[in-house]
């Protein structure tokens, strides 16, 4: 993982922290909106949660899925900067898991939108486009850790 600014750190941390507190039950609901909207911008992604199965198998995948996204997410931000190593440890057993789940790397840049989409609904309001950069730069670093352990032979 690259070395990421100081600047972009604390605009990151900022706007997470002004999801979290503007958004009742966060932990449950943050994660489900936005894997429900990386589905609406790419339907395909529904199959990794088992919803080409069953539509009871899919949501209850989903839902656990869900309930760790923020928590993978909140993590990591709260590591950014002095903790890389550990931070890349982490990614790489997400990664793994991934892989394990056969998701397909080109899923990544939806769950991105998604994620900043998600974020832009908690805030009540658009990210700027310093905020936005910021973001861009952290979720380019974090799914290249766990895309590049899942395309590992």
């Amino acid at each position: 993982m690259k070395d990421i600014g100081y600047t972009s750190i604390a605009l990151v941390v900022e706007t997470w922290d002004q999801a979290r507190f503007q958004t009742k039950n966060f932990e449950n609901e943050f994660g489900i909106k936005a894997v429900q909207k990386m589905f609406q911008l790419e339907p395909r992604t529904k199959s990794v949660f088992g919803y080409d199965k069953s539509e009871e198998e899919g949501r209850a995948h989903m839902e656990i899925h869900a309930k760790a996204f923020p928590g993978l997410i909140d993590s990591v931000i709260q590591m950014l900067g002095p903790d890389v190593e550990f931070i890349q440890e982490i990614l790489s057993q997400v990664g793994e898991r991934h892989r394990a789940m056969k998701v397909n790397p080109s899923f990544f840049p939806f769950m991105g939108k998604a994620l900043l989409s998600t974020l832009e609904d908690a805030m009540g309001r658009q990210l700027n486009t310093d905020e936005r950069a910021a973001w861009e730069e952290v979720y380019e670093e974090i799914s290249a850790i766990i895309v590049k352990e899942i395309l590992k032979d």
